[in-house]
């Protein structure tokens, strides 16, 4: 896939992770390679950010959770991008 960052075996603080996810009812969301480069050139184009696929996952994952209904329009939402797409910049052309 394109967000190969988001493919790690085992992870630090794994259990942690999985800890809070279950006591906060919250949910993991998998997301295409599709859609991953959609949310890249959205930002690209509306936001000015070249966002890694890794960053632009999270964007990805915000649109499947608003479809499915996990999360409300009218919440505040923060997303992450550790990373610049410099080295992808061809997915987004």
């Amino acid at each position: 896939g394109v967000a190969a960052g988001l493919r790690v075996g085992k992870t630090l603080g794994d259990n942690l992770i999985l800890r809070a996810l279950h006591e906060s009812g919250g949910a993991a969301i998998a997301v295409p390679d599709s859609a991953i480069i959609n949310a890249m050139k959205d930002l690209a184009r509306s936001e000015g950010i070249l966002a890694a696929p890794e960053g632009a996952a999270s964007l990805a994952g915000l649109r499947r959770a608003l479809e499915q209904g996990l999360i409300k329009r009218s919440e505040r939402i923060v997303l992450v991008n550790t990373n610049t797409g410099l080295k992808y910049a061809n997915l987004v052309r």
